[in-house]
C-alpha cells in the first residue's frame, strides 16, 4: 500500500504568493469589469417610459385590466371601465389559453409639454395554435403628482 507524504507548509512558501498577476488575467479582469458596467447602463431609467411599461405588462401581458387601471388616468381609465363592464359575466374558454406577449420599444414621442409623452410599442403576440400577431401600440403618459401614468392607449395597425 502507497501512502502519501505529507510535509508541512511553511510560511511564505505557498505558491503564487508575493507574485504580481499576470499582465493577461489584469487585462481580463479590467474587460469582464467594463462589460458589466456597460450593461447596467443599458436599461432605462426614464421614469415616463417605466410607467408606460407597467401599463403594458398589466393590460397586454398579464391581462388584468383592474390592475391596469392603477396604472391609468383620464380617458384611459373611461376606457379600461367600458371594457371592464363589456366583458363583466363573459369567461373565456379554457382551451383558447391565454396568448403570449412579448413587446419591443420603438419610439418616443414628444408630447405637448413635459408633463405629457408617448411612446410607441411593438406588440407580437402568440396564440396557443401557433398563429402569432403583430401590433402596435401608442402608449401616452402623462406626469401625476410626480408618478407617470397612461393617460390614453390605442392599437395601430
Amino acid at each position: 500500500m502507497f501512502w502519501p507524504i505529507v510535509r508541512p507548509v511553511r510560511p511564505g512558501r505557498i505558491r503564487g504568493a508575493g507574485r504580481r498577476p499576470s499582465t493577461a488575467r489584469l487585462g481580463f479582469s479590467v474587460i469582464a469589469l467594463a462589460l458589466c458596467l456597460a450593461s447596467l447602463g443599458c436599461t432605462s431609467n426614464d421614469p415616463a417610459r417605466a410607467g408606460a411599461e407597467r401599463f403594458i405588462d398589466r393590460y397586454y401581458v398579464e391581462i388584468d385590466l383592474p390592475a391596469a387601471r392603477e396604472h391609468a388616468v383620464d380617458f384611459a381609465v373611461v376606457k379600461l371601465e367600458r371594457e371592464m363592464e363589456l366583458l363583466e359575466g363573459i369567461e373565456a374558454p379554457e382551451s383558447a389559453g391565454k396568448p403570449q406577449v412579448n413587446y419591443s420599444f420603438l419610439e418616443e414621442r414628444v408630447g405637448s409639454d413635459a408633463d405629457h409623452r408617448g411612446f410607441l410599442y411593438e406588440l407580437t403576440i402568440t396564440f396557443g395554435g401557433g398563429g402569432q400577431v403583430i401590433r402596435r401600440a401608442l402608449v401616452s403618459v402623462q406626469n401625476d403628482g410626480g408618478t407617470w401614468r397612461v393617460a390614453n392607449f390605442q392599437e395601430l395597425d
